[in-house]
């Protein structure tokens, strides 16, 4: 790193270009800015000239050479300063229009040799670029194309030029030509350069300290993009960045956040930046570009699961709406990954809607029941470490949440039952919720309309004396205690009107309803302690079926059959890398590729099952997605992780592809890919019980040679 002091106007000359990454904030200042500098320069209007060690120190002005092909003039991108000179360059060209029309020589100085590179043509013609949405409005007013856009460079244009026409005294003008010389020789900056070895990230990370702080999107946005070459930059911010901002607006942080708990990283709002540039700080470009395009295309199925994006999947749609409106966040993590698997070919539509549903189930009993959820974001980005690749993620989740115990629990159906009838939810974010599910489960032939319903009390919150009446002498308890009951609740586009009214009176409104919920009450004469606790169990049976829960029983049955999920997913493609000598990024739960895109790798473990026999057995599923995957790449692989990662098996896919009829098939057409383990060998099993090739020589993990896999 350099730093010296120099003349601003230095940055404006020779055949060089100051570029303004595109990713930086736009031109903000306004006219306090623009006065301020404006006053600076005249209190040098009347300096003597042989003051001229006097100078306006205007702050330090950070650049760095830029990373471009080696054509046209030099690049140096402005890591800081930008409002300074673009500011400066602003008022050039006003001064250059200030000056008369004899004065040919100074205003082919300002544009020729300060604004432009004379002779070059396309970006390269302009002396300071700024960032890409600023350039409308300011190339222009550097080419004199009038009239000028509506811009703030326009702005900041007329007010030099209104001050360049004031009156210095009574009946003399300022002189331009004397003010171009003052912002030569008086405008002084800190020039501080970058060098190839000095760390420009963390000139940005110090960005988030002054003016308006960055959003932790921001840094990493400056992050990725300033890993890549100048000319890269437009299309990487065009094609990756821009559609995934304009899609989450500022949701973007908390997506990549939650991105990272997809991943198994449990982090902070305010650690998202510093996480992500762990990931790629030691990658080459073309790992970058990827990770970026894994996050893109992930940044859809997000916009639809925690944001007014609306999934094509209704049923889908209706789940994600439902955890946005009881605001479950800490799920995000779990159902990315789990939408990535899908979208991916994992799993079909009904195995997705059966995560949903326990998804829903689990959330729903615990706000009945009043579980505290502090815990459960570190529950679900657990889940993320061990969540295996699978065609039943369904029967995998309903497992792993019934195992969770205190307040990490999926109550169970004798306690989920006792908070049902006495529990008070009028005022939670369940209530509606609950209510419209049970209504739109009646399947009605015609639509209900839900949005200007509201929670109806039928004993109302304000008793009338016919209300006392109908209570008895304990009213005001009873009112106490079963008031924000289920039971007493419903739904009503009348609530105004239904107000306090008599019992008799309601159920006359309620007679007329289109809700089914409110046709329970046409047989019900009276109302009061014993007809809400009756309702309220009326309405649990529906509730036990749109919101179940395994028994412990079968739970405990799944536990022994099923075993527990495997960890060690990564550090089978830590040693996959190490013995390829390739450097691998991720793109989704399995698929993985190298920068140059030569090298692909599908990852799946398993963990150990056991036989009658005693022969303990590995089985993976293998799809037509996964091998079209392969097949489009020179050298492609699947690892199949057996039991632990120091089992890592690499295997070449044109033995996976010779041995595809001997597999067995299931009926959404996954072949079954089993090994066996005999003898501390590892043996394919074929259709039948039949043994297929041996396999132990391609465990990485043994610094095994594979010989059919050249690098």
């Amino acid at each position: 790193m350099e730093a010296n002091p120099t003349l601003i106007i230095n940055y404006f000359s020779g055949f060089k270009q100051n570029l303004v990454p595109l990713f930086q904030r736009p031109y903000t200042w306004g006219e306090k800015q623009w006065r301020t500098l404006w006053e600076d320069l005249m209190t040098f209007y009347d300096y003597p000239e042989a003051e001229n060690k006097a100078t306006h120190f205007m702050g330090a002005v950070v650049t760095m050479p830029a990373r471009s092909v080696p054509v046209g003039v030099s690049k140096f991108l402005v890591i800081d300063g930008q409002q300074r000179l673009t500011s400066v360059a602003v008022l050039l060209c006003a001064v250059r229009d200030s000056l008369l029309a004899t004065d040919e020589v100074r205003k082919r100085k300002i544009q020729n040799f300060y604004l432009t590179n004379d002779g070059y043509d396309g970006t390269d013609f302009f002396k300071l670029l700024p960032t890409q949405g600023d350039r409308a409005g300011y190339s222009p007013i550097i080419q004199k194309f009038i009239p000028f856009p509506d811009s703030a460079f326009k702005k900041a244009y007329e007010f030099f030029r209104r001050r360049l026409r004031d009156q210095i005294e009574e009946g003399k003008g300022i002189d331009p030509g004397k003010v171009l010389q003052i912002i030569e020789t008086r405008l002084m900056v800190v020039m501080i350069n970058l060098s190839d070895s000095d760390d420009p990230y963390l000139i940005f990370e110090s960005l988030n300290f002054k003016g308006s702080p960055l959003e932790q999107a921001d840094l990493v946005r400056n992050y990725f993009l300033m890993r890549f070459a100048v000319n890269e930059q437009q299309e990487v911010y065009e094609n990756l960045w821009l559609p995934m901002q304009n899609r989450l607006g500022t949701s973007l942080t908390e997506f990549m956040r939650h991105f990272l708990g997809a991943e198994g990283e449990d982090v902070r709002k305010g650690d998202v930046y510093a996480s992500i540039k762990r990931l790629v700080t030691n990658a080459e470009t073309a790992s970058v570009k990827i990770l970026m395009t894994r996050m893109e295309h992930l940044s859809v199925p997000y916009s639809r699961i925690a944001t007014s994006n609306l999934d094509p999947n209704v049923q889908f749609r209706t789940y994600f709406e439902n955890f946005q409106r009881l605001d479950f966040g800490t799920v995000y993590p779990l159902l990315l990954a789990l939408y990535e698997d899908y979208e991916d070919g994992q799993f079909a539509d009904e195995e997705f809607l059966g995560v949903l549903r326990i998804l829903f189930s689990f959330i729903i009993r615990r706000m009945v029941v009043g579980v505290p959820s502090n815990s459960l974001a570190g529950l679900f980005v657990g889940l993320c470490k061990v969540k295996p690749v699978t065609e039943t993620p369904s029967a995998w989740l309903s497992e792993a949440l019934c195992s969770e115990e205190k307040n990490r629990r999926w109550p169970n159906d004798a306690e989920f039952s006792s908070s049902w009838i006495h529990t008070q939810l009028y005022g939670s974010r369940a209530c509606p919720v609950i209510l419209e599910t049970i209504e739109a489960n009646f399947e009605h032939h015609e639509a209900v309309q839900l949005d200007q319903i509201t929670v109806e009390h039928v004993m109302p919150q304000t008793l009338s004396a016919e209300w006392e009446a109908l209570l008895g002498t304990n009213a005001p308890a009873v009112q106490a205690e079963w008031l924000h009951t289920i039971g007493n609740l419903t739904l009503t586009g009348y609530n105004p009107e239904l107000s306090n009214k008599a019992y008799s009176e309601k159920r006359t409104v309620y007679g007329l309803s289109h809700f089914e919920l409110n046709r329970y009450f046409s047989n019900i004469e009276s109302w009061g302690q014993q007809a809400i606790a009756d309702r309220a169990a009326v309405l649990l049976t529906f509730a036990l079926q749109l919101w179940p829960r395994p028994a412990d029983t079968i739970r405990d049955l799944l536990a022994v059959s099923r075993g527990t999920p495997s960890a060690f997913h990564n550090e089978c493609v830590r040693l996959v890398q190490v013995h390829l000598r390739v450097q691998l990024s991720k793109l989704s739960q399995t698929k993985y590729e190298s920068g140059d895109g030569q090298t692909r790798v599908i990852c799946a473990v398993s963990i150990e099952h056991s036989e009658t026999s005693g022969i303990p057995y590995y089985w993976f599923g293998f799809h037509q997605r996964q091998l079209d995957f392969l097949s489009a790449s020179e050298k492609s692989f699947v690892c199949l992780g057996c039991g632990s990662a120091s089992h890592t098996l690499l295997v070449p896919l044109e033995m996976i592809r010779a041995n595809l009829e001997s597999f067995s098939v299931s009926r959404r057409h996954y072949w079954h890919i089993v090994i066996q383990k005999k003898s501390g060998r590892f043996v394919l099993r074929f259709t039948g019980g039949v043994d297929g090739d041996d396999l132990t020589d391609y465990n990485v993990a043994a610094n095994a040679t594979i010989p059919t896999a050249p690098l």
